[in-house]
């Protein structure tokens, strides 16, 4: 009996079997651990690829924008090679989109880009030249497909119906400020201080229109955002020649039958011919009477006069790129300063016309917080300056229309729109494209062009 007892308590023996159920199960748990491990790392190289995927059709869209507005093709035409890799025109296929493109890039990660043949539409009263580009990424066989709408403003209209100002970036207006027509803007508008707007406000799709408690608005004006931005179109400074500078030249010397007027004043006119700076010193008087002009910078100094002779036509001046005018200061900007005067005889913003064409790179500026124009006596112009920051302030009283990079409207300036302007395009062929309107697609095209499934 003891021996049965001794032999049912003995635990000599046990420690095999609990040792391979520990380890059984142990396995077990690394069997499972592994191949969450596994499954985590493929998704985690699944997402990385779709990232790059989605990046590489980005670069497909970008490449393919970059190339349209080099080669600028016609309407029915796009961005292509030849048999030599050049980059040309190719016209669209039947379909109306252009032979795909495809680049590896350097991450291992490819794209296949095409783009459609421009259609002209009415967008925010501007006719614009408007496209679709599909662009398919691919990386480690997991591929993504976008499409974007790129447009370009024609240039068949320079100034949008109905406002007074446009700006590409912002608007500010504080201080007394006023404005009697419509402000627009593709980034944001704010207003504060006592400003006073009767007009349309159209900030840019997503961006804001902010107001302080002391702002009006007139009664009936729209104040929502714009569905797509405005296209602004560059200075296409290819139209600045042949010029009439040479009449600035022949009025300072009083020789020659084709001269501008400055009296008895040419004497305070500083004017250098080669460089394209025109200053007018206190007391100077000049009177533009020709065409078209072309400057690297003008100021008009305390006392001095710019004058509009009468006319039915556009007068247009032209001030250069900076990058464009080697060795001068402050090229690419214009300033009137305190106690200047602009005055146009004719009354009528669409006969004057300033296209500064200002810079991506180098900032540029048109300042008229200076100028003497104050009460009945208005500066009435029209001004296209889409790469650079505009000042108006002081009492300085406006009537045209503007376009700028930026606008600084302050210290009770008054702008009143005039709707001759919208009279006034560009003459210019340059297409400038820019994008909106970004979806994602179907990794293929659902039917017979490129721009289905999204």
């Amino acid at each position: 009996m003891n021996f049965f007892r001794k032999l049912l308590t003995d635990q000599r023996g046990i420690a095999l079997p609990v040792a391979l159920a520990v380890l059984f199960v142990t396995a077990g748990l690394a069997t499972v651990a592994a191949r969450e491990a596994t499954t985590s790392t493929h998704q985690s190289l699944r997402d990385e690829s779709a990232k790059r995927a989605i990046q590489a059709a980005v670069s497909g869209v970008k490449n393919a924008v970059y190339q349209t507005n080099l080669v600028q093709p016609a309407a029915t035409s796009c961005a292509g090679r030849n048999g030599s890799g050049q980059l040309t025109a190719q016209a669209v296929a039947a379909n109306g989109w252009c032979t795909a493109m495809s680049e590896t890039l350097s991450d291992g990660a490819t794209y296949s880009e095409q783009v459609s043949q421009a259609t002209n539409v009415v967008a925010n009263s501007i006719t614009v030249a408007q496209r679709q580009v599909s662009s398919t990424g691919t990386a480690n066989g997991v591929t993504r497909r976008v499409l974007y709408t790129i447009q370009a403003a024609t240039g068949a209209q320079l100034f949008p119906t109905g406002y007074a100002m446009l700006a590409d970036q912002s608007i500010s207006m504080k201080n007394n400020s006023k404005v009697t027509g419509g402000l627009a803007s593709n980034g944001s508008i704010n207003l504060k201080n006592n400003s006073n707007v009767c007009g349309n406000i159209t900030a840019g799709p997503g961006k804001t229109y902010t107001h302080g408690p002391n702002t009006t608005v007139c009664a009936g004006y729209s104040t929502a955002n714009a569905t797509q931005p405005f296209a602004i179109q560059p200075v296409d400074l290819t139209q600045a020649t042949p010029n009439d500078n040479q009449r600035i030249t022949n009025g300072i010397a009083n020789s020659g039958t084709n001269k501008d007027s400055c009296g008895s004043t040419c004497s305070k006119i500083s004017w250098n011919a080669t460089t394209r700076v025109l200053t007018l010193n206190t007391g100077a008087v000049l009177t533009l009477s020709g065409n078209k002009y072309f400057f690297c910078r003008l100021e008009l100094k305390g006392g001095s006069d710019l004058q509009i002779a009468s006319r039915t036509t556009p007068l247009e001046v032209y001030i250069d790129k900076p990058e464009n005018c080697s060795g001068v200061s402050g090229a690419g900007n214009v300033v009137f300063a305190s106690s200047s005067d602009f005055v146009n005889l004719s009354s009528n913003p669409a006969v004057f016309v300033l296209k500064v064409a200002g810079s991506s790179t180098i900032a540029t500026s048109i300042d008229l917080s200076g100028n003497d124009s104050t009460g009945a006596s208005a500066v009435i112009m029209a001004v296209y300056a889409p790469n650079s920051n505009i000042t108006y302030a002081n009492n300085l009283n406006f009537t045209g229309a503007l376009v700028a990079k930026s606008i600084d409207l302050k210290n009770n300036a008054v702008i009143t729109y005039d709707s001759r302007v919208t009279g006034l395009t560009s003459g210019s062929a340059v297409r400038f494209y820019q994008g909106y309107d970004y979806k994602e697609c179907t990794g293929a095209p659902t039917g017979s062009t490129p721009d289905t499934g999204c």
